[in-house]
């Protein structure tokens, strides 16, 4: 359940001082982009890279506001996905495995770097996202109550399979060749070109001062 504009505001408050914000609420996640004035201790892990940071006591992802969803997606290329029991008991997240609690045996035994909850076909879903391929295949070796499977980002691209590649072969064969272009249209395109290059500057200045007129 998404949680309100107001109940954000303020738990951010615990993290320093909140200059601007806007919200988007996605299918699985709610996004937020904000522009603060960060606490010393909140600041120091924010330039050290941390992946996820406390909010209200749950943690949550957090990324520079100039990255864009590339580069954000990039820390999602190696993950796995945990499956939480409907029955389990709040005492089992305090206390998970070998006295841990869920987070502690997440950061320190598994080496994840942030995770995500989610809900999906009635069933609950923690993802944890690790640094490197080795890190992920490491966890995946080690002893867990509950089920830890390996899982892709829905941003990679999966695959061909060799029924995908086998089409698409058959359908290269059965193209006929482009015609060949001829050199003296190949010349005189390449003349074109900078006109069209100079024409768009031209354009853009005109506007640049029709915007500028306006603002003035």
């Amino acid at each position: 359940m998404a949680r309100s504009h107001d109940e954000i505001l303020k738990q951010l408050s615990s993290w320093g001082k909140v200059l601007e914000i806007s919200f988007k609420l996605q299918h699985k996640f709610q996004s937020i982009w904000t522009k603060m004035i960060l606490r010393p201790a909140i600041d120091t892990d924010f330039v050290m890279r941390t992946w996820w940071q406390k909010l209200d006591g749950q943690y949550v992802r957090w990324f520079p506001g100039h990255w864009k969803l590339k580069d954000r997606k990039e820390r999602e290329r190696f993950q796995a996905k945990l499956h939480i029991p409907s029955d389990a008991p709040d005492e089992k997240f305090a206390n998970f495995q070998n006295g841990k609690p869920l987070d502690v045996f997440m950061q320190k035994t598994l080496r994840g770097k942030s995770c995500s909850a989610y809900m999906e076909k009635g069933n609950k879903f923690l993802t944890i996202y690790f640094e490197s391929q080795k890190d992920l295949h490491q966890a995946l070796e080690i002893p867990c109550d509950w089920k830890l499977t390996i899982s892709h980002s829905p941003f990679n691209r999966q695959p061909q399979s060799n029924k995908d590649k086998k089409k698409n072969l058959k359908s290269l064969k059965g193209k006929k060749a482009d015609p060949k272009v001829s050199t003296s249209s190949n010349k005189k395109n390449s003349r074109d070109k900078p006109n069209k290059h100079n024409k768009v500057n031209d354009d853009t200045r005109s506007l640049l001062k029709i915007i500028l007129n306006l603002l003035s």
